[in-house]
């Protein structure tokens, strides 16, 4: 059954403001999108949806900044994530779809928070391969279950005062190796489904165009700026979940 024009325009629109940002940041298409997402589609779609587009933005950027990559340090966020997506994609069948909302509201402004109070914390001096793994863990179950796994990493790095670029490539190779392992999970789970596809479809010009756009502005505009900007756009998306919840 063909999309109605309402839910194909919050879809697209929603694609090029999330692949805009992840094209910037590496990170935060799902951050960026469940807002509008959440509300006009189940969350059996939403997550196979946000994730395949995600993935999308990763592969199309990452060429880009392919000798920047750095694999040694990426390492055991990759092996906590990979066995922490099946753990997030199990829950999708266990969450009822108004859980889902209120739990992907309180992320993101948990997130939102965070990362703006990390500006202002001690810098964390550890340098603890577990500890990267405990992380990459949770960032994979977040990513299984709504195609938050850069979340946690991202928290991580920024407190531990990483340079841009070494944070980039951690968010690049962690998003798309978890969103790689979450699509092929997903495919076995039976979950990507026509209406997942043509979705999808309809929203391809916008991710491309966004990716395109964001990773201009990352060679470009002042992070900081962006990133206060991008935090406000997060928390109100994640009261945006939450108010049904408080009505």
């Amino acid at each position: 059954m063909p999309a109605e024009p309402l839910v194909l325009l919050v879809v697209i629109v929603g694609a090029l403001i999330g692949a805009t940002a992840s094209g910037l940041a590496g990170f935060a298409f799902a951050a960026t999108t469940l807002g509008l997402y959440a509300h006009v589609l189940p969350s059996t779609v939403v997550s196979p949806l946000v994730v395949a587009a995600s993935l999308t933005v990763q592969l199309i950027v990452i060429p880009m900044i392919w000798r920047r990559l750095d694999w040694r340090a990426a390492m055991p966020f990759l092996i906590g994530g990979v066995c922490g997506v099946p753990f997030g994609a199990a829950l999708l069948s266990v969450l009822a779809a108004d859980t889902f909302r209120h739990i992907a509201g309180a992320l993101l402004v948990l997130y939102s928070v965070a990362i703006l109070v990390s500006g202002r914390l001690p810098v964390l001096k550890i340098e603890n391969r577990f500890a990267d793994a405990a992380v990459g863990f949770a960032g994979g179950v977040l990513g299984g279950f709504a195609g938050l796994s850069g979340i946690l990493p991202t928290i991580w790095c920024s407190l531990r005062r990483w340079p841009k670029d070494r944070q980039r490539s951690i968010f690049q190779l962690f998003n798309t190796v978890m969103h790689t392992v979450t699509i092929c999970t997903y495919a076995w789970q039976g979950r990507l489904t026509a209406e997942v596809g043509g979705l999808f479809v309809a929203a391809l010009p916008a991710i491309g165009l966004g990716a395109w756009l964001g990773f201009s502005l990352y060679r470009r505009i002042d992070d900081k700026v962006f990133a206060r900007v991008l935090l406000v756009l997060l928390g109100v998306s994640g009261v945006a979940l939450l108010v049904p919840a408080l009505g």
